[in-house]
């Protein structure tokens, strides 16, 4: 969840990209279900040449180990809006990407300075919700995709989270904070909408809802690792609505947890036509 937009906290001041930046050294830990995700996402792709990748919002890199994992992938291009997720995803490497040509770009979506058309396959995994701008980034990922190619989404579902957006509200968090909820989370037919607008091709959208049952320390620590910008959270401390929210978690916590719906909202597009010399996804 990282690549995000330039939204500013009420409480601190410090931007979405600052705030992943502070929380990378713990995010793989703090997001595992993310990561279950991703690799959702890159098995239900379409089988294809898929060389030349692009992961925007790349975070640690995470999403690019899976595709270098199923398919030949001999190029990938990391963009995200956090150098300290950049740092972590380049510390990687050497390990998990020995024989793949890597690019990092500490830039936003709305600015990349990728080629159009100069990708087999795009991704975007848990980082389009925090761009400002979904239609707008949706459709600068989709210049990027050559004919044939394909774009693989995963975001935020509407209607999940409501006992967390619920316990925000009761503890005073900010306007920004527990309205993002309406303004980010997307439905199966708005993201459709949003790819067809792009000039993709829809091939496979669906949306899971789990139902999560959280230790609060674990959910206090995810909550600080993807929303430490909105937090407020002073170096080497904690702020007064980050005890407010840990002590609410507890106090909500039943004798397994804290009890919430996630929605995960998967999107599976592609650009019309033929690409020169490569093999179209089917």
């Amino acid at each position: 969840m990282s690549g995000r937009g330039r939204t500013t906290s009420a409480a601190g001041g410090a931007t979405a990209p600052q705030g992943f930046t502070e929380g990378a050294v713990t995010y793989d830990e703090a997001v595992r279900h993310n990561i279950a995700g991703s690799d959702r996402l890159v098995m239900s792709l379409p089988d294809g040449d898929h060389r030349r990748v692009l992961d925007v919002g790349c975070g640690t890199g995470w999403t690019s180990a899976a595709m270098v994992r199923r398919f030949p992938v001999e190029e990938i291009v990391g963009v995200d809006a956090s150098e300290g997720m950049l740092e972590r995803f380049a510390a990687k490497l050497g390990s998990e990407f020995p024989d793949v040509r890597v690019e990092l770009r500490h830039e936003d979506v709305m600015a990349m300075g990728v080629p159009d058309g100069g990708f087999d396959a795009v991704l975007c995994a848990m980082a389009l919700h925090w761009f400002p701008d979904t239609p707008g980034a949706v459709a600068r990922m989709a210049r990027a995709l050559r004919p044939g190619g394909v774009m693989g989404v995963l975001t935020a579902g509407r209607g999940g989270e409501d006992a967390w957006r619920e316990l925000l509200e009761r503890v005073g968090a900010p306007a920004d904070w527990t309205g993002w909820f309406a303004a980010n989370q997307r439905d199966v037919d708005e993201i459709a909408a949003d790819l067809r607008a792009a000039g993709l091709e829809p091939l496979d959208v669906w949306m899971e809802r789990r139902r999560r049952h959280t230790d609060p320390d674990a959910f206090m620590a995810r909550t600080r690792a993807v929303a430490a910008h909105l937090l407020g959270n002073p170096p080497g401390g904690f702020s007064e609505l980050d005890r407010r929210i840990e002590r609410a978690l507890h106090d909500a916590a039943g004798p397994d947890g804290f009890a919430y719906d996630y929605c995960k909202l998967y999107a599976i597009a592609r650009r019309p036509g033929t690409g020169l010399g490569r093999g179209d996804a089917a």
